[in-house]
């Protein structure tokens, strides 16, 4: 897999694991009808826990969605912070790509200025690609801030907006980028030793 942990990952997978567990309460349920019999000692069993995915639980402004998570608004000076970027669909549609890019991050000082992007330097394959997907399903990216402008100096503490871009274009590759997201959050100074 790519640096940058890039990932996609499907609903239907996530909403079979849940439509699957719902099945299982019910049949446990329906079986408890009746008697009651003491319940057992509750003992600890271990349970496969899927990825954090965020839902799209955002709203829709057309067609397309799109939703940024920074798990969390307030980070200590040169904490790395974790960003999910997920794109979502309505119903049944094709995004197209004119790169092998999918998103792009930026980060914005509170003086408006861009000290940080994600695509800066990389290099992307020139290669047009269609993805399709089906009704509220999802595409998902994980990236990492660690906190560096694009000249590799530690940013100090301050609010910073943080942008995310879906790359897909319209059906004849045009007007790519333009579905965008942000959120702030803030670096804090760090706790020095006593």
């Amino acid at each position: 897999m790519a640096k940058g942990s890039r990932c996609f990952i499907k609903t239907k997978a996530f909403v079979a694991l849940l439509a699957a567990l719902a099945a299982v309460l019910v049949v446990a349920s329906a079986c408890g009808e009746g008697e009651e019999e003491p319940s057992p000692s509750p003992t600890r069993v271990a349970t496969p826990t899927p990825p954090p995915t965020p839902t799209p639980s955002f709203p829709f402004e057309g067609p397309i969605g799109i939703d940024l998570t920074t798990f969390g608004a307030f980070f200590d000076e040169g904490e790395p912070i974790q960003l999910a970027i997920t794109v979502a669909v309505r119903d049944p549609m094709t995004l197209y790509y004119r790169t092998s890019q999918r998103y792009d991050l930026a980060v914005i000082n509170s003086q408006g200025q861009e000290v940080w992007r994600w695509s800066r330097e990389r290099a992307f394959a020139q290669v047009t690609a269609e993805v399709a997907l089906e009704a509220k399903e999802m595409l998902s990216f994980a990236e990492t801030w660690d906190q560096r402008d694009n000249d590799g100096q530690q940013m100090p503490p301050d609010n910073y907006q943080i942008v995310a871009e879906s790359s897909h274009c319209d059906a004849n590759y045009e007007n790519c980028g333009q579905l965008t997201t942000s959120g702030i959050i803030q670096i804090r100074p760090s706790q020095g030793e006593p």
